[in-house]
Formats: structure tokens, sequence, C-alpha cells
């Protein structure tokens, strides 16, 4: 026989995702403190910050291309979300306008 579902939820269930959300909190608010003071302590050597810059600036010579390619797409995109959003709010106006009666020059 199969069991019927009801609408709600079982709150055992409810209780294991708070409990999981709670740990999955603290879990991270531990790794970013630990990772925080590592990161701090690396700094503060030469000798590591000029093995990262080393390490960049091959990545970023590798990928260049890529990065161009991303770094165009995302300013394109910041465009259109740009010319949309002032579409919109002079529709949004207009519709103002009409109901009101008022135009504003």
């Amino acid at each position: 026989m199969k069991r019927e579902q009801s609408g709600a939820a079982n709150p055992a269930s409810k209780v294991d995702m708070v409990a999981k959300g709670v740990a999955t909190g603290v879990a991270v608010s531990t790794i970013v403190q630990t990772g925080r003071g590592v990161a701090a302590r690396l700094a503060r050597n030469p000798l590591v910050m000029f093995g990262v810059g080393i390490a960049v600036g091959y990545f970023g010579h590798k990928y260049r291309k890529e990065i161009i390619k991303l770094a165009r797409h995302t300013a394109e995109q910041g465009r259109d979300f740009a010319s949309r959003q002032k579409d919109n709010l002079m529709d949004i106006l207009a519709e103002t306008e009409e109901k009101t009666g008022d135009p504003k020059n």
C-alpha cells in the first residue's frame, strides 16, 4: 500500500533541516575565521607573496584570452541590464503619468 502524502511537511524533517543549516553555518564560520588567520600569516612572508605573484602572473598570462573574453561579455551584460532597467523605469513613469493625467515636462 502507498502512504498518502499530506501537504504539511514532517516536523522531524524540519528539525533536521534547521539542524543541518545551523551546523553548516558553524562550519563555514570556523573555516572562514581559520582562513583569515592563515592568510594573514602568509601575507607577512615576502617569499610566499612573491610565489603568489608568480603564480597569478603565470595563470593570468596563460588564460589571458579567456579573461578578456569574459570581461567583455560581463561588460556587455552590464550595459544590457542598465538599458533594460532604464526602459522599465521609463515605462513605469509613462504609466504613472497616464494614471494621474499630469505629464511632467
